[in-house]
This record gives C-alpha cells, sequence and structure tokens, in this order.
C-alpha cells in the first residue's frame, strides 16, 4: 500500500512537472496584449481612432523598451514606440494601460502600460512639441527628449527630461519606488492567449514566432521522473521484503 501511494503520488508530481512548461510555452515572447478603446486616444506622434488594438514588443530579442502599436490582426502598423521602465506600488491583474489628464474634450492620452502581475510597466517618450501641449493640462510631468522633437522616431535616446504643466523642465531620473496604489483613469486590456488570437503573425518581420523558443522538449524530463518513480518503487519493495 505505501510503494503504491508513493507511485501515484511521484507521478501526478511528473504530470505538473510536464503540464508546467506546456503552459509557459503558451506566452508570447513578445508580450503581446490587447486593447479596445471606444473613443480615439493618443499615442507618442499619432492618434488612433475607436477600435480594438495589439500593443507588443517590437524587438524582444534585442531591446525591451521598443514597443510597437498594430490593428487587432496585425496587418497595420501605427507607431513604434520608445518607453522608460517605470514601477507600481501593486501589480496589475489584467493588461492596463494608463491615461494623463487632459484638456475637456481632447482624446485621452497614454501614459504608461502594464502587463498582470508586473510592478514593471512602460512609460512611453513623447515627442518634445506633443509633451508640451499634454503638460499643460496633465497633473504628472510628461516624459520626453531634451532636444526638439516632433516625430517619435526622434525619441530614442537616453537624453530625455520631464516638461511640467508650467513648462519648466527637469533631467529625467528613475522615479522613487512608490508608496501607493495608481490613481486616475485607466483601461483593462487582455492577453493574446485569452482573446484566442495568439496564433496572429506579428506586424514585424523580425518577431518571427509569437511563442517563446523551446529549445528543448519536456518529454526528457518526464522520462526521468516517471524513471526516478520505478525506481524509488522497487527500492521500497526491496526495504519491505528485507523488513518483514
Amino acid at each position: 500500500m505505501l510503494s503504491k501511494n508513493v507511485v501515484c503520488g511521484l507521478g501526478a508530481a511528473a504530470l505538473v512537472a510536464v503540464m508546467a512548461p506546456a503552459r509557459a510555452n503558451a506566452q508570447t515572447v513578445d508580450q503581446r496584449v490587447y486593447f479596445t478603446f471606444s473613443g480615439p486616444v493618443e499615442l507618442p506622434g499619432v492618434g488612433l481612432p475607436p477600435g480594438k488594438y495589439l500593443f507588443h514588443l517590437a524587438e524582444p530579442t534585442a531591446a525591451r523598451d521598443v514597443v510597437q502599436v498594430a490593428s487587432a490582426d496585425g496587418r497595420k502598423v501605427y507607431g513604434t514606440f520608445f518607453t522608460k521602465s517605470v514601477d507600481r506600488f501593486d501589480a496589475a491583474s489584467k493588461p492596463e494601460v494608463r491615461f494623463m489628464e487632459v484638456a475637456a474634450g481632447a482624446p485621452p492620452a497614454i501614459s504608461t502600460y502594464w502587463l498582470p502581475g508586473d510592478r514593471a510597466g512602460k512609460e512611453f517618450v513623447y515627442p518634445k512639441q506633443q509633451a508640451r501641449r499634454l503638460a499643460k493640462f496633465a497633473k504628472h510631468a510628461v516624459l520626453t527628449t531634451k532636444a526638439e522633437t516632433a516625430k517619435t522616431d526622434e525619441t530614442r535616446t537616453s537624453d530625455l527630461v520631464r516638461v511640467s504643466s508650467n513648462g519648466s523642465e527637469a533631467a529625467y531620473a528613475p522615479p522613487p519606488p512608490p508608496t501607493e496604489p495608481l490613481t486616475g483613469q485607466s483601461q483593462a486590456g487582455e492577453y493574446a492567449a485569452d482573446s484566442g488570437a495568439a496564433s496572429i503573425p506579428a506586424p514585424q518581420d523580425q518577431v518571427a514566432r509569437a511563442t517563446l523558443p523551446q529549445t528543448a522538449s519536456a518529454m526528457p524530463w518526464a522520462g526521468f521522473i516517471g524513471m526516478l518513480c520505478v525506481g524509488l518503487a522497487i527500492g521500497i519493495r526491496v526495504w519491505h521484503a528485507y523488513s518483514v
């Protein structure tokens, strides 16, 4: 009876060990998530009409701070954006975007976005001209370039500043660890796998595969654990035979 219980327990452990990598492999390497906006929204250098959009890492194997936004089917790219890491007090439970305060009647501008379970999110870098306009109404200073910029592709630089509502600028420095939950307007999204669209090709050629690379199968581990179960079962039987 003892050997049977042990073998069953080890078999269950082997099943969990096999299933866990399979679940992890379903996650996309480019961290693709979807957001559906009921009205127009603003991103660095571009405005988006109402609709569903794909957010993902544009260079997942090279740079983790470059985000691309495309149509839900991945066929049309609306822009490639540069970001800086920003922390929050509590991890998001779902994919989430946070908006800046804007003038009455103006489209909300996306400040940051977050993946569920992560306290580290991504803050968008806005071109200087756009940042000045947004900062007039924002409660928090807007992240932008020190140099005069008008296009999104000009924002890929480490020489950044924050511009405040009165037009003053402060050199960029990573913000201190937050001590309170985020406030303000936000919107939840969904993972690609949750929406049933994980098989959609990535918009850019460099994102050749949508799933994490699997360099080795989980089967060798299953075989090893299975052999371990058999060995333990034999050992228990031998011990039981000699102890009687």
